[in-house]
């Protein structure tokens, strides 16, 4: 058994293979079961972000699932395997381990020690769980990135100061606006999810003048809108909805854009005609959903500036300094070191399992080979007898099996446990 992970992020591919990558919420259960019918995929998980596009695998051979894993990853983004190879990264077993427990300290986001990832390190977990794909290995693998992850912001400083994708690509949509801040503006959120929320709340500590909400679903809407004093906007009012706002921010996780170049050229026209466009600054639409809210085309409208994730890419600092960073991988590195460790014992356990229950059949066919001879004893002595042979079974295995499990804690137990396993022909069929 190996645990593997397969990805592209924001270092290593370009924002169009991403969204060709990205697998959005409604799309999960289809892509985990396409996963775990990949022949050598015994678990899988996938962490789709706006900044990452990555599949954890516990799978039964190293070499074919790290195979089969790429080939989903080509066939998803098509683009040919070859190509792929120089835009992904792959790691297993203590490295994959240490590359999700970075990833959930914000160690390896764009922006460094932010905490959104945190949350959609978990919702990845919950996902694969509910779907059945994440059982024993990834279930242990991400509840203790969770834990990791609280540990590095709690034990380093690398949450002091840090900024969200959301705070920077404000940043940027102000500077689009000729704006020192968002006081009076109106901004359109599209889309009510928790980066939606997040949005929200900043509007609010801006000072925002008027915030509308639009999303999908009309309660999620209504629900966000009630906590910023916002306004709703009906499932037909988006043209009219952007044709108000200076700033639309957009975090949906729509398999296509919801703001198509129609729908903006629309608005736009609208603008037009109230007298907002002429000598004002453009509609700002910022775009942090992937796949993109906000169709590309948009981007040739006169009168529209869209901000996307490599925009952000391009403004997201890097305020940690080394020394942060470096104790943070330390933890990283120290909690990987734990999760081999635990591998390591989960793979002789079926060993030592297999070893006492050899022990058990040969103790019970003893006393019923004996049954005739034991035949005049009473309850109590035929108890004592019972509890007589299972102690020294025991104590006869104890001491090989704490040596197994310190070799395992060690990495050295592999070669140990497939001797116990030919010596005493374990993997031998039962035929009793």
């Amino acid at each position: 058994m190996s645990v593997l992970v397969v990805g592209c992020n924001h270092r290593s591919a370009d924002l169009a293979l991403l969204e060709r990558l990205a697998v959005p919420t409604e799309e999960l259960p289809k892509a985990l079961a396409s996963l775990t019918r990949l022949p050598h995929v015994t678990e899988a998980a996938i962490l789709s972000t706006c900044n990452r596009v990555e599949v954890y695998a516990s799978v039964s051979r190293f070499h074919p699932g790290l195979a089969e894993l790429r080939s989903w990853f080509a066939e998803r983004g098509d683009i040919h395997p070859q190509d792929l190879e120089e835009l992904h990264y792959s790691y297993h077993d203590d490295r994959a381990a240490a590359h999700l427990f970075a990833v959930a300290g914000g160690v390896d986001s764009m922006v460094v020690g932010e905490q959104q990832i945190a949350v959609q390190v978990k919702a990845a977990m919950e996902a694969a769980r509910v779907e059945g794909t994440a059982r024993r290995v990834l279930q242990r693998l991400f509840r203790q990135s969770v834990r990791v992850g609280r540990r590095i912001r709690r034990d380093t400083d690398i949450a002091q100061g840090a900024s969200s994708m959301v705070d920077v690509g404000l940043d940027v949509a102000r500077q689009r606006l000729g704006s020192a801040d968002l006081a009076g503006r109106t901004v359109l959120i599209v889309g009510a999810g928790k980066v939606g929320s997040l949005t929200a709340a900043r509007l609010m500590d801006e000072g925002a003048g008027r915030v509308l909400v639009w999303n999908r679903s009309a309660d999620k809407a209504q629900r966000l809108a009630a906590k910023v004093a916002g306004e709703v906007v009906p499932a037909g009012g988006l043209r009219a909805a952007l044709a108000a706002a200076d700033l639309a921010v957009c975090t949906t996780g729509a398999p296509q854009p919801v703001l198509d170049e129609v729908l903006v050229a629309a608005a736009l026209t609208d603008r037009e005609v109230a007298g907002r466009a002429a000598g004002q600054a453009p509609l700002v639409l910022l775009d942090l959903a992937m796949p993109r809210n906000v169709a590309p085309a948009c981007e040739a409208l006169g009168g529209v500036s869209v901000v996307d994730i490599a925009d952000v890419r391009d403004r997201a600092g890097r305020g940690v300094t080394g020394e942060v960073i470096a104790s943070a991988r330390a933890v990283v590195d120290e909690e990987a070191d734990r999760f081999a460790a635990w591998v390591a014992a989960s793979e002789i356990e079926p060993t030592i399992r297999d070893l006492r229950g050899q022990a058990e059949r040969v103790r019970t066919a003893e006393l019923d080979r004996l049954a005739t001879k034991l035949g005049d004893l009473d309850d109590k002595q035929r108890a004592a007898v019972e509890a007589l042979t299972r102690g020294i079974v025991n104590t006869l295995l104890h001491e090989p099996t704490v040596r197994l499990k310190r070799l395992a804690d060690d990495g050295a137990a592999e070669p140990h446990a497939d001797a116990l396993r030919e010596l005493f022909g374990l993997d031998q069929p039962d035929l009793s």
